[in-house]
């Protein structure tokens, strides 16, 4: 069993069939925590109106993380796939508390806002309609990679290479970083956790820590904070285990 402070999740995409539950399960199975973060897009909403909708193995995820809920202070942050969860914003569900945002401080003091990070999107705000379209890009290009023969376990998903493309240029076109920062000094924090991007990593930018949970639709990531209050990225190894490293 591994024991961290606090352990940051997004991007799951239950009721995709290019969700990872299995994996994601595993991972839920293994860890203890006393502050979980479900950092957005937890249920595809785009593609799944019920939660009675959800595969039996995509509704065992949400079981434990109710069962992670009884011993772990457990905040859902709704992103711009599961914003049909923003009725429940402000109140306390399942076990759950429902934010739009939320604010962290690691042991060792420093203050972190939580958001999934479409707040900060000012293309996909504005501009739905490529939001749709980049999904459904997103999707062929996935079907692609399932298509294509391995090719050893360095094999570059042609998918992830496209997405980060897509969002690189997004995020530039819409500022997405530069209000990211703006924002965390704005309010005199020391850093952001988000998600949106698929992107797991951590880095620096003008003295802001900007911190990326990644995904479970391909790089399977997870944030977590030690007790001591270090962040660091988890990823899917070959094993089927979270390892540190960006993958």
């Amino acid at each position: 069993m591994n024991r961290y402070r606090s352990v940051f999740l997004s991007d799951l995409h239950l009721g995709t069939k290019w969700s990872r539950p299995e994996p994601l399960g595993r991972f839920l199975g293994r860890v203890r925590c006393d502050f979980l973060y479900l950092v957005g897009d937890i249920i595809d909403g785009w593609k799944v109106s019920r939660l009675r909708h959800l595969s039996d193995p995509h509704r065992d995820i949400l079981r434990r993380l109710g069962a992670l809920a009884r011993e772990s202070e457990v905040t859902f942050i709704t992103g711009n796939h599961d914003e049909f969860l923003d009725r429940f914003l402000g109140l306390r569900k399942a076990r759950m508390f429902f934010r739009d945002r939320a604010f962290h401080r690691t042991a060792d003091g420093r203050c972190f806002l939580v958001s999934h990070g479409d707040e900060f999107d000012r293309v996909i705000r504005r501009f739905r309609f490529l939001n749709a379209l980049a999904g459904r890009a997103y999707e062929l290009t996935l079907q692609l990679n399932a298509a294509l023969p391995l090719a050893g376990r360095h094999r570059r998903s042609i998918a992830g290479l496209l997405k980060r493309k897509f969002k690189n240029l997004a995020c530039a076109l819409s500022g997405f970083e530069g209000r990211v920062v703006a924002e965390a000094k704005g309010a005199g924090l020391d850093g952001v956790i988000c998600g949106h991007l698929h992107n797991p990593s951590i880095r620096k930018v003008r003295e802001v820590l900007l911190c990326n949970c990644g995904d479970w639709v391909e790089h399977c990531s997870a944030l977590v904070e030690h007790p001591d209050g270090r962040l660091e990225v988890l990823s899917l190894d070959d094993t089927g285990g979270l390892n540190p490293g960006r993958p």
